[in-house]
């Protein structure tokens, strides 16, 4: 996905926002798309296409560049800094949403 692609989707997510936060809490800044540093942030899919994800806004998130790294292709339980989240789908409204689960998961 190209910067102006990318930047729509922030502007659906966050408005005219120049600093968010992804689901886990960690600061992304708008004009950081693909940048790998403390407020860097990429378009991911919650469903991983290589697992039957679709290319749609249904199925995109906003994340910061090391949460999309520790999420990975996990779907759809996935851990961030030792939190689970668990990717849910609503099939009326054809879109995935991520909730934080109860469970921690501690580092041995």
């Amino acid at each position: 996905m190209d910067k102006k692609e990318a930047l729509l989707v922030w502007e659906h997510e966050f408005g005219s926002l120049e600093y968010a936060y992804d689901i886990t809490g960690r600061k992304i800044k708008r004009d950081d798309y693909m940048v790998a540093n403390q407020v860097g942030w990429v378009v991911a899919y919650m469903r991983p296409l290589s697992q039957g994800g679709k290319i749609d806004d249904g199925n995109t998130i906003i994340l910061h560049h090391h949460t999309a790294y520790e999420k990975g292709d996990n779907y759809p339980i996935f851990t961030v800094d030792c939190v689970e989240y668990s990717i849910q789908y609503d099939e009326s409204d054809d879109f995935y949403y991520i909730e934080k689960t109860n469970h921690r998961v501690d580092e041995i």
